[in-house]
């Protein structure tokens, strides 16, 4: 039984075999037609190239290659006709082009294989070349489509192609042409987006720098930058990034400084955290008040950190002159006076010597927190919880403010 059942194994195995070389032929018959359904033979061939037999043959990769690009190609029309295509088929025209190329670039090495005599005798290099050349400014739109469908480390390997592939070894003097490095820093500057959207953060920060290289200096790719370096946790790399784009853009986005400053907050640095927002200040156009409020709320904060309530309290109410529609140092000076008032209470037994120095404060910080949420209530969505401890601090009498804030 046992000789059986390896005879049917064996015959099974060569069947296999034999099944799969008539595939490669069938596909190269098919591709060869007047009008091929590329889908078709890219998903026919597929099985070929795992296939011990077949996988060694340049010719099975390159008609898995030409399969691949028809596919893209045929999508594309379709796209360019205005017979747009769906997440599914973007995601599908997309990859099918990454995957051509990589199906070509793995067909060259083993079309230069000697032959028995030792002869090279490619059959197949010279075609896939011109295709691949050719068909280089295709990568910047199989990019697109992937990002389009929301397939964005797809998205990235494709622009990735598009920069490496000028430099590509395997292609020799027929690989296309570099782009200038304004349009090759964009499609880095992409690339960055695109692993931030994957969460592939190691990639977003090194092609954020590479980007720079290049010369491409838009503000988003410095704040892309920082925000890779934040999530990586890596704070040597974030302050490098808020330091290139404060240095660039100065206050014109003030999250650049606002990340030097905090680090240097977290080293308990305050010197250095005053220089910062001095500097800051100084440097932004008395007319962007809006900025300068930010500014003044972080110096408020900073003297906050020290222990100097009344100058943070001053700096605070500065930034409100500055700019009155800006909520935050308006929660501020409500979170400065509530803290000071909960510190009263802990050092108060006598109940009318608390009504009378901690319920006034309670009831000052209230009114800050009440118009800073009405300000903002979609950035200030810690005030509910607050006034609801606010006013159970506060007791009887506030019961129905506790439980009208508790409910929000």
């Amino acid at each position: 039984m046992k000789k059986i059942s390896l005879l049917g194994l064996c015959l099974f195995t060569g069947l296999s075999m034999m099944a799969q070389t008539n595939v490669v032929k069938d596909v190269e018959r098919q591709l060869k037609g007047g009008s091929p359904n590329y889908q078709d033979a890219l998903n026919k061939i597929k099985p070929a190239l795992q296939n011990d037999e077949t996988k060694g043959l340049a010719q099975t990769w390159y008609l898995a290659g030409k399969a691949g690009f028809g596919v893209y190609d045929q999508a594309y029309i379709q796209e360019s006709l205005g017979q747009s295509l769906d997440a599914k088929g973007k995601r599908n025209a997309g990859q099918s082009l990454i995957d051509g190329y990589n199906y070509y670039l793995t067909a060259i090495p083993l079309d230069k294989k000697p032959d028995e005599k030792g002869k090279v005798k490619p059959k197949y290099t010279k075609d896939i070349i011109k295709a691949a050349s050719s068909n280089y400014q295709q990568l910047k739109n199989a990019g697109i489509f992937l990002f389009e469908g929301q397939d964005y480390k797809g998205a990235y390997d494709a622009w990735e192609l598009y920069v490496t592939l000028p430099n590509n070894e395997l292609l020799g003097d027929g690989a296309p042409k570099a782009e200038p490095d304004s349009v090759v820093g964009n499609i880095m500057y992409y690339q960055t987006l695109a692993a931030l959207e994957a969460n592939e953060n190691d990639k977003a920060l090194k092609k954020a720098n590479q980007a720079m290289e290049k010369g491409f200096n838009n503000i988003d790719i410095y704040r892309y930058g920082v925000e890779a370096a934040r999530r990586l946790n890596d704070s040597i790399a974030l302050v490098d990034m808020a330091t290139k784009g404060y240095e660039k853009f100065g206050t014109e986005d003030i999250s650049f400084v606002g990340q030097l400053i905090n680090d240097r907050l977290a080293a308990e640095d305050y010197a250095a955290s005053h220089k910062l927002v001095s500097d800051a200040i100084a440097g932004t156009n008395n007319d962007s008040t809006k900025i300068k409020s930010q500014l003044y709320d972080i110096l408020g904060f900073i003297y906050e950190q020290e222990g100097n309530v009344d100058l943070a309290m001053q700096n605070f109410n500065k930034a409100i002159e500055l700019d009155p529609d800006f909520a935050k140092p308006v929660f501020d000076l409500g979170r400065i006076i509530y803290n000071e008032a909960v510190k009263l209470d802990e050092n108060y037994t006598d109940e009318a010597v608390r009504t009378e120095k901690v319920t006034p404060k309670l009831l000052e910080a209230a009114k800050y927190f009440e118009k800073a949420y009405g300000m903002d209530p979609d950035n200030m969505t810690q005030i509910p919880n607050i006034m609801y401890r606010l006013y159970y601090r506060l007791g009887e009498g506030y019961e129905d403010k506790a439980t009208e804030w508790q409910n929000k």
